[in-house]
C-alpha cells in the first residue's frame, strides 16, 4: 500500500512539474520576445496573436513568427495544466513598427 501511495506522489508531483503560474508565464513571454524583436525597418517587424494570459498581439521579429507561435502555445499549454484558464476581449492591433531597433506595435489608426 505505502509503494502504491509513493507511486501516485510522484506521478501527481510528475505531472504538475509543468506547470507554471500566471507571473511567471507572463515573465518568460516578456524574456523571449525581448530576445527575439531587433529590427531596422518595419517590415523586419511582424504581429503575433499569443493569446490570454499572454496578450491579444505582440510585436516581435518577422523571422521569429513561427518560434513566437510555437513558444505561446508552450507557456499557455503549461499555464493550463493547472486547471487554469483565462478569457478576455481584445481590440484592434495598429501595425507593426520598428521603434529604435526593437519592433513594437504602432497606434491603431480607426480610419475615423
Amino acid at each position: 500500500m505505502y509503494k502504491q501511495m509513493m507511486m501516485v506522489s510522484l506521478i501527481a508531483a510528475g505531472g504538475l512539474s509543468g506547470c507554471i503560474s500566471g507571473d511567471r508565464i507572463d515573465q518568460k513571454w516578456d524574456d523571449w520576445v525581448s530576445e527575439n524583436s531587433s529590427c531596422e525597418v518595419d517590415d523586419d517587424c511582424a504581429l503575433v496573436y499569443p493569446g490570454c494570459p499572454l496578450g491579444c498581439f505582440t510585436a516581435v521579429s518577422a523571422d521569429a513568427v513561427e518560434d513566437a507561435e510555437a513558444k505561446a502555445d508552450d507557456l499557455i499549454r503549461r499555464y493550463e495544466l493547472g486547471g487554469r484558464s483565462c478569457d478576455y476581449d481584445c481590440m484592434h492591433a495598429g501595425e507593426p513598427i520598428c521603434d529604435a531597433g526593437t519592433c513594437a506595435v504602432g497606434e491603431w489608426d480607426s480610419g475615423l
